[in-house]
């Protein structure tokens, strides 16, 4: 991508290129034959409502600054395929319009749009229509700039306005000259480049003649995620996550009252990003999970104390292919990241460790390490097979145990005291069986890591739960990185009832330093929480409150609104909204300081799949 990049920037740079007849000076954007500038725009994302003869109106408000403008509308094969993610759009579309009434009539996008996803599957089975992929370009000549750059802004300004948007191809007008010209070639390295960075929208051969884009959001790969429906007006809901050239975070928050919603929303939220090729990790506290990983063909995970199954902490992550500086400095780092994860897991089991008890775990995992003939100093001993016993969390024990029993030194035998009932007392059990770790490519990963269930020893379980959590943490850390390396685009990690889940400040400290380090690594974090207090009551988390773009508010109690307002800009028209939809299963959405009011409208059968905890019904 970035060796492309570079060819397309030096190509941008020629001083002269000969197309159509014209020769364009490249690097100043003129004419040479007229003198006039020359600027190609790209019609992003088109209005969801679009009137016949909707290209004409651009001519007049172009035309009133003194500048021309050639339209260019270009067909090319689609290769989109009816799979499951258009079987879940084409539900949702049913069940849309199966909800019309006299008031609230079907929408023609709607009806469009279904009838083109039809024509999909009908194409599928019977070979007999063909799918088109239509781009317009917007081609702007003006005598001089200033008159180029109006045009452009009144473009721009009417776009916006329509709710849709231009791109300015900034630093590959070459290309998008190739792309307007009769005689492009889409074959070519750099077309392919320019097309899988610019996508059309898809529509059948005979709808292609109207020019009728579908609506935002579509099928069209990468344009967008599902998040629901405007209550103001029914319309479907998207945001793009997963833009390659948009450098912020991505991160979303899910915060709400319990039985307000959250978790059924979070679940319709991961199917749609598995409809855009998410890989999804899940941490499950309570089994909530499994029949929708079941439903996708999942690999779920059952690490709850009573299963005895575990990841091992002191496992030295495999080495990724080192193509950048970030690659480097992880592949540096895997030693330290172990050690720090067996000392995370000592500390979850023991509790408020003094500095002198985690000196002794480090001393232990140290000469765990040595034992097996590594070297800090050198890499190439980190990876197996070992020359000595291979490190893990037992043989650390046994090591601890030993100062404790034989030398008799102080921290060690009261960090012994407090672990040894996890080791050789009557938890015993949590760690029997070593989960293999293994790149998991399955579209969703979920890990059960806990059991909410009542009874004098709850407090246990969820601190077993927040130690599993904990060691599975790296696991999906290198799952992530080696799955970008692989070509996945992007990858999300759910911490769904995150009031529980991050009590214990370790394991919050970790969630917080992924929260913004996880986007070079093409990731993002969902947490839901049914307060915004596990977030904003210390630095850190309003660090992590600042590295969201998305934010979702389900029905809160005053007093937990007055939290978020404490550390939040939210205007208080949005307090109040958020205050009165308590039962409506309505929720405000925040997008970069925008707001919007949703409900999860989906179908019945994919909703069976959501529901939890006694929530009966959504929508």
């Amino acid at each position: 991508m970035i060796t492309q990049s570079s060819r397309l920037i030096r190509n941008w740079q020629k001083p002269k290129r000969k197309k159509d007849h014209l020769i364009v000076n490249t690097l100043q954007g003129t004419d040479t034959n007229t003198g006039h500038y020359v600027r190609a725009l790209m019609v992003k994302n088109y209005p969801p409502m679009i009137l016949a003869g909707y290209l004409d109106q651009l001519d007049e408000m172009v035309a009133k600054e003194g500048a021309c403008l050639r339209k260019t509308i270009r067909y090319a094969p689609s290769e989109i395929k009816f799979n499951n993610s258009m079987k879940n759009k084409l539900k949702r579309l049913n069940k849309n319009l199966e909800d019309v009434t006299d008031i609230d009539p079907a929408r023609q996008a709607e009806v469009d749009t279904r009838e083109t996803i039809l024509a999909l599957r009908d194409s599928a089975t019977n070979a007999n229509r063909k799918l088109v992929e239509i781009s317009t370009f917007l081609t702007i000549s003006a005598a001089k700039m200033v008159q180029l750059d109006a045009a452009q802004a009144n473009l721009e300004l009417w776009f916006d306005d329509m709710e849709a948007s231009l791109d300015t191809l900034y630093k590959e007008q070459l290309e998008a000259m190739r792309q307007t010209s009769p005689a492009s070639d889409l074959d070519i390295p750099s077309s392919e480049f320019f097309a899988k960075n610019h996508y059309g929208r898809v529509t059948t051969d005979s709808a292609a003649a109207r020019t009728y884009p579908l609506t935002r959001g579509t099928f069209t790969e990468n344009q967008g995620i599902y998040f629901g429906r405007r209550t103001e007006d029914g319309g479907w809901c998207f945001i793009n996550l997963c833009d390659p050239d948009d450098p912020r975070a991505q991160n979303i928050t899910v915060m709400g009252k319990t039985g307000e919603g959250k978790s059924f929303f979070m679940k319709a939220l991961v199917v749609s990003l598995l409809d855009e090729g998410v890989h999804v990790f899940v941490f499950d506290l309570d089994g909530e999970w499994r029949d929708l990983c079941e439903a996708v063909g999942g690999s779920y995970f059952d690490q709850t104390s009573a299963e005895g199954k575990y990841f091992e902490p002191l496992a030295i992550m495999p080495k990724i292919p080192e193509l950048d500086l970030d690659c480097i400095n992880y592949n540096q780092s895997r030693l330290k990241l172990a050690t720090d994860n067996g000392i995370r897991t000592y500390s979850l089991l023991g509790e408020n460790l003094t500095r002198g008890e985690i000196f002794e775990v480090g001393e232990a995992i140290r000469r765990v390490y040595a034992a097996a003939g590594i070297k800090e100093e050198d890499p190439d001993t980190w990876e197996a097979p070992y020359s000595g016993p291979r490190p893990t969390i037992h043989l650390a024990f046994k090591e601890i145990e030993e100062a404790a029993l034989k030398d008799q030194i102080p921290n060690a035998i009261s960090l012994y005291d407090k672990i040894k009932i996890y080791f050789i007392g009557v938890y015993d059990h949590m760690f029997k069986v070593e989960e293999e770790f293994s790149v998991q490519r399955t579209p969703l990963v979920v890990y059960k890591v806990g059991n909410a269930s009542a009874g004098k020893d709850k407090s246990e379980k969820a601190k077993q739960a927040q130690v599993k959590m904990s060691m599975a943490f790296d696991v999906v850390n290198a799952n992530i990185q080696l799955l970008k390396f692989e070509g996945v685009s992007f990858s999300a990690v759910v911490v769904d009832e995150g009031q529980r889940q991050l009590l214990n400040p370790e394991l919050r400290q970790s969630v917080f330093d992924w929260y913004t380090a996880i986007r070079k690594w093409n990731g993002m974090m969902i947490l839901g929480s049914n307060t915004p207090a596990i977030m904003l009551d210390n630095s850190e988390g309003t660090g992590m409150w600042e590295n969201t773009s998305v934010r979702v508010y389900f029905y809160m109690e005053r007093s937990a609104v007055r939290t978020l307002v404490g550390s939040a800009d939210v205007p208080i028209e949005i307090q109040d909204k958020i205050s009165e939809n308590e039962g409506s299963n309505c929720y405000i959405l925040e997008y970069h300081k925008k707001y919007d009011e949703l409900f999860m409208h989906v179908p019945e059968s994919e909703a069976a799949l959501y529901k939890t905890r006694g929530l009966k019904k959504t929508g």
